[in-house]
């Protein structure tokens, strides 16, 4: 009989390959795989994009492929976002170094019709404020702003035991009124499984050209992540994820974990308390070594908090709120 629907041939084509073993073996030897074989003697810009915008993965020190879930997923993992059975939407904020603000917000719905299909989209913005501008002399010479911004729109399904999803986002970075732009690409999948309480997540992030400015272009933090999380008890999660900084020729490694004191996933109300650690390489992760935080639900909606010492630096904070329609 003749195919009359040759994209769903294509999209099952697709699938099929990716969930060869082969296939996973492949991802995980590159994300493992010693970081200076992998690129130039490069590092990468926009370091906004590597900072944590849920403070649910920030108290866990940025774990994500695995465990990221809802319109937070978007950062970390776009197949995510397939967990949205209704609207979604989330403000995050955090007092960053030296003045600075980092914010977040997100909202995401499931598209008309039977395909499956989840859309996300996200704003996020690292705002420096004025900072204090100085001639060869040392002496000030008026202050100046500087800010970086992405934009984002992602697209989910599920397939099965699996989930795919991407992103497309528009990144822009100013400093004393001199722009620069570019776009990237995040790529993701997720494999859970029925019969055992384990998920695997693997990511592409900040696939792209980099940021193009007057004369140069700077390079994205590209990564890979692979992630697994595993539920050893009811109601504890152990996450665990390894993730290769292509340009900057570094890997870390990040361990979290989660304990719901009451109440859980499907739950109207639950309290939940987390902590993480992560290391390897030059340690590029926007969370600290330590990271600790907890999160409270209540009528649908979640408030999570995540705080990351960093010795002289003092540390950061972030909250986030979450609700569903």
């Amino acid at each position: 009989m003749k195919n009359d629907n040759p994209q769903h041939d294509i999209a099952n084509g697709i699938v099929y390959y990716l969930s060869r073993p082969w296939a996973l073996a492949l991802l995980l030897v590159f994300v493992l795989i010693p970081a200076p074989k992998l690129s130039r003697a490069l590092e990468s810009g926009a370091e906004f994009l590597r900072i944590d915008t849920d403070a649910r993965a920030g108290a866990m020190s940025s774990v994500g492929a695995a465990s990221s879930m809802g319109i937070s997923a978007m950062t970390y993992n776009p197949a995510g976002i397939v967990s949205m059975d209704r609207g979604e939407a989330a403000l995050s904020h955090s007092a960053w170094y030296l003045g600075s603000s980092h914010d977040f917000a997100g909202a995401g719905f499931a598209l008309p019709g039977n395909g499956g299909w989840k859309l996300g989209l996200s704003y996020t913005r690292l705002s420096s404020g004025e900072i204090e501008g100085r001639s060869a002399s040392r002496g000030l010479s008026g202050g100046f702003e500087a800010y970086d911004q992405s934009a984002g729109v992602a697209l989910a399904r599920r397939y099965g035991a699996y989930s795919f999803g991407g992103t497309v986002k528009y990144i822009e970075s100013s400093i004393a009124g001199i722009k620069g732009s570019g776009y990237a690409v995040d790529l993701g999948m997720k494999r859970g499984f029925k019969s055992v309480p384990v998920a695997f997540g693997l990511s592409v992030q900040n696939l792209g050209p980099g940021i193009r400015y007057i004369s140069q272009r700077e390079k994205l933090p590209l990564n890979v992540s692979a992630g697994i999380m595993f539920m050893p008890l009811q109601g504890f999660t152990l996450n665990l994820d390894a993730k290769t900084y292509v340009y900057d020729r570094t890997t870390t490694f990040s361990l979290g974990t989660e304990y719901a004191l009451f109440g859980g996933p499907d739950s109207v109300s639950g309290l939940c308390l987390r902590g993480g650690m992560n290391a390897g390489g030059e340690s590029r992760s926007a969370a600290g070594a330590f990271t600790a935080g907890a999160g409270v639900r209540l009528m649908n909606m979640d408030l999570d908090y995540a705080m990351s010492p960093q010795g002289d630096l003092g540390g950061t904070q972030r909250i986030t709120l979450k609700k569903k329609f």
